[in-house]
């Protein structure tokens, strides 16, 4: 008797882990190409959940069935239900935090032979641009925190983020850095870069007393220093100095320059402004770049023209909002860099823009509009 006892059990067992395979396999291709998740917990959550849902909806049909004749019995029905829903919510709560429970993948595609990727997000007035080299992942700036969960969050998910390499905040923009702590839970970075200059930006003072309650340790980067972001990238901050003082925030924004493949050029200046450019161009730094990744100066003013004969930039992203008005892109600023012939791509007509670098070129592609733009010949 106890050997068809056990006979018994396994049988169940081994019939309901079937179904919750079958189950798993069979919703996969739906769930996957929307919500860009994987989740094998979910074969052995079945096997506790199920069984608790199929007496839910017994106990619900029987307080329906006594309910005309006995009231107080539905109620002590429903109390038992309720009792049945909270142990679902927590056994699901138990296995979503399970490790290597669920995980985010990108839907398969073909391999483009970019040597790296980039795609600045439109965030409207903030910023957030992700970087892919290699195996690595790395964001600048979070974006704001209402920005993170309809934009930020959906797109590292999107593209099968699960945990950054690094985060790179460039100044105490609420715009820029407002989404650092909900990124910090969601996607783990293994670094975290910080500008070494002081400021009086309350929304950065709240970030590092937060850095301090969890214990996560930033790395403070001035002027002159660089690293390896994985692959052929290699990051070289242009400013501002360690102990730079400004009256705001965005004049002591980071100013980055990527080198990908020992060719390509990508200048990141954020919300920089005159006074940034004109450091920069007084202490001949070699500013020479394919890209020029900006921002908006909270005076509306930035982009001088002879800081971009200095950039000598290929193509420009910049980043523009409909208010406040210091936010948007102004046309006579957008004249003078067609004058030029410098492909500009406003965020508020183009959307995000991904760029992808290869041996021989890279290529801009626009989230809004159909055309590619291709690097010209060197």
């Amino acid at each position: 008797r106890p050997e068809r006892s056990w006979q018994w059990s396994w049988g169940a067992i081994a019939r309901g882990a079937s179904v919750s395979l079958a189950a798993w396999l069979g919703s996969l291709p739906l769930i996957l190409p929307y919500f860009y998740l994987v989740t094998p917990v979910s074969l052995l959550a079945n096997l506790v959940v199920v069984p608790i849902a199929f007496f839910v909806l017994a106990v619900g049909l029987m307080s329906l069935l006594v309910i005309p004749f006995a009231p107080w019995l539905a109620v002590i029905f429903n109390n038992a239900n309720w009792s049945l829903a909270a142990a679902i919510l927590s056994a699901v709560g138990l296995f979503a935090r399970a490790p290597a429970g669920h995980f985010y993948l990108e839907l398969p595609h073909w391999p483009t032979g970019a040597r790296a990727e980039m795609t600045a997000l439109d965030v409207g007035m903030g910023a957030a641009v992700h970087l892919r080299t290699g195996r690595s992942d790395w964001l600048f700036d979070s974006g704001a925190a209402r920005d993170f969960k309809r934009i930020v969050r959906p797109y590292l998910r999107s593209r099968g983020i699960n945990r950054l390499d690094g985060l790179v905040l460039s100044h105490g923009d609420a715009a820029h850095m407002g989404a650092t702590a909900a990124l910090l839970r969601a996607f783990r970075p293994g670094v975290l870069l910080d500008t070494a200059a002081p400021d009086r930006s309350r929304v950065h003072k709240d970030l590092i007393a937060h850095l301090e309650e969890i214990h996560f340790a930033r790395k403070l980067c001035a002027a002159g220093e660089q690293w390896n972001v994985g692959g052929d990238v290699v990051d070289r901050v242009l400013f501002p100095p360690a102990e730079y003082r400004a009256s705001n925030a965005d004049d002591q924004a980071l100013v980055v320059q990527l080198t990908i493949a020992g060719r390509w050029r990508v200048l990141l200046v954020s919300d920089s402004g005159e006074a940034t450019e004109r450091f920069l161009l007084a202490r001949d730094a070699d500013l020479r770049s394919d890209i020029l990744i900006k921002g908006q100066h909270h005076s509306g003013v930035s982009g001088s023209l002879e800081f971009l004969d200095r950039v000598r930039p290929a193509a420009i992203i910049a980043s523009s909002a409909a208010f406040p008005q210091n936010e948007t892109v102004k046309e006579e600023w957008e004249a003078a860099v067609a004058a030029r012939q410098i492909k500009l791509f406003r965020q508020d007509r183009t959307g995000a823009v991904t760029l992808r670098f290869f041996r021989d070129h890279w290529e801009a592609k626009p989230y809004l509009e159909k055309e590619t733009f291709r690097s010209p010949a060197r």
